[in-house]
């Protein structure tokens, strides 16, 4: 069955702002909470992105606080199935030079789009980081996307490190065709 895309919906900025308020209480990462989520909600009210708005989306996708960096990823990946801007960001987010920011990202993949969740996740499987590769074989084994079979098989066969390999296992069994059941 296709996926389809997801509802681009936002609740208001006072329930979204809400959710957060335990865990973002620091001033710095609390203003760019903020910023994401008022950019969010006006995405969803006017079904447009501006620069303006995917920036304040893309600046929280690389902050420092895993919970606003988590927040502004998640909502980039729900942005890829309506814009292309989205996807763009999100591929430079992909590469960024900070490998906690890759991780994240590559945990968002499966919620992207195959077209272009699947390039992103075959580059991270080459990553230089043992926890990136890692991320994205454990991404790769929460969507059906046959396509990367090859891929994954490739790097298995060069994969150094125990922790990805078995992941990669998962992730080529989970993407193996499945026998059609006997009658």
């Amino acid at each position: 069955m296709a996926r389809r895309k997801p509802r681009l919906f936002s609740f208001s900025r006072e329930v979204e702002i809400a959710n957060f308020a335990e865990v973002v209480s620091a001033p710095e990462d609390r203003r760019a909470l903020e910023a994401l989520i008022d950019a969010f909600v006006e995405i969803c009210r006017s079904h447009t992105v501006t620069p303006h708005t995917l920036a304040a989306v893309t600046q929280a996708a690389r902050h420092g606080s895993e919970y606003v960096r988590g927040v502004g990823i998640t909502r980039l990946a729900v942005l890829t199935h309506y814009f292309d801007e989205a996807a763009a960001d999100l591929a430079q987010i992909a590469q960024d030079d900070d490998e906690t920011v890759r991780l994240y990202a590559c945990a968002a993949m499966a919620n992207t789009p195959e077209a272009i969740g699947r390039p992103l996740l075959e580059r991270a499987l080459s990553d230089p980081a043992w926890r990136v590769r890692k991320a994205a074989a454990q991404a790769a084994g929460a969507v059906v996307w046959p396509a990367l079979l090859p891929a994954l098989t490739r790097r298995l066969e060069r994969e150094g490190d125990a922790r990805v390999a078995v992941v990669l296992r998962l992730a080529i069994a989970f993407q193996q065709p499945k026998a059609a059941p006997r009658p």
